[in-house]
């Protein structure tokens, strides 16, 4: 009885004491980026700004960093039909975000980029189908978007 309580004690010290750490956490943040986001300004599309908002909150009001950058962003987004069935009815979307970013260092403008990302689909047969896939889509450019934004803010010197 007693090799099985030792047994069981020694396995959970072993397990909870592995070193896993989240991919974003704070402290991870902090020492790799040398960067911080001061504040964000957002024109265009509200939900795309909001998911971008919640993307990049890790890097805001860092204190310990030197670099500090003021953001302005611009969001769109564009569906288009790129191929009709015999009826006319649409069979295949594209749907594609643009993002035009201005980073701001000191209330002078350093740098200027748009980021675009886009991805082709299918029509779905119910209307509700299609909107959560389109919403799907939509979070899953944001996010690839806002991994482009951050990777753009770390290379500048």
């Amino acid at each position: 009885m007693n090799i099985k309580k030792i047994i069981i004690v020694i396995s959970l010290f072993f397990l909870l004491s592995c070193g896993y750490e989240p991919i974003y956490s704070k402290k991870k943040l902090e020492n790799k980026y040398n960067f911080s986001i001061s504040s964000i300004t957002f024109s265009g599309v509200n939900d795309i700004n909001q998911s971008l908002k919640n993307n990049l909150i890790n890097f805001t009001n860092i204190d310990s960093k030197e670099t500090m950058y003021d953001l302005s962003i611009n969001s769109s987004k564009i569906i288009t039909t790129t191929s009709k069935n015999k009826k006319g009815n649409p069979e295949v979307f594209n749907m594609k975000i643009l993002i035009n970013l201005e980073i701001f260092k000191n209330k002078k403008i350093i740098n200027k980029r748009n980021f675009d990302h886009s991805f082709e689909y299918k029509n779905k047969s119910s209307k509700f189908q299609l909107k959560q896939y389109e919403q799907n889509i939509r979070k899953n450019i944001v996010s690839k978007l806002s991994q482009d934004i951050i990777e753009h803010l770390y290379s500048i010197k």
